[in-house]
């Protein structure tokens, strides 16, 4: 291997590592992926009818699998903490595009839009908490917020 390109070469990895570990700058949007952590999952495509997607779709629901703070905005800050999701099956009306969060080996930018155990409606959780079944499919089976 020549000089120059083993030095493209480590170039690129530079890049595409630095991206990886969320270390570029900007706002994700659903058209970017891979996610950080390694995710391949994607935002679908498919534009929903009417000005509230939660409203057009229905509620969908899912199992999560602990307890886990609902948000007020679609972020971990303890500043924007509204109550508490308990695991178990629960319903959701959309997703929306927020913080990247990282926990239980998963990490994403996918936000759910639920009313929570506490009594406060239209609130957040992360994604990342969700069975096998509800990551495969959330971003497929809701609307986007």
């Amino acid at each position: 291997m020549s000089v120059h390109r083993a030095a493209v070469g480590a170039a690129v990895m530079a890049v595409l590592t630095a991206g990886a570990l969320g270390l570029t700058t900007g706002t994700a949007t659903a058209d970017q992926g891979p996610w950080p952590g390694g995710s391949a999952r994607s935002a679908p495509a498919v534009a929903r009818a009417g000005s509230d997607g939660a409203q057009a779709a229905g509620l969908v629901y899912f199992n999560t699998v602990i307890d886990q703070w609902s948000h007020w905005t679609p972020d971990a800050n303890a500043s924007s903490h509204a109550g508490w999701l308990y695991r178990g099956r629960n319903y959701f009306k959309c997703y929306a595009i927020g913080e990247y969060y990282a926990d239980n080996g998963r990490g994403s930018v996918f936000w759910l839009k639920t009313d929570d155990d506490t009594g406060h409606a239209n609130v957040y959780v992360s994604d990342v908490y969700l069975d096998a079944y509800g990551w495969a499919n959330d971003l497929n089976l809701l609307p986007k917020c």
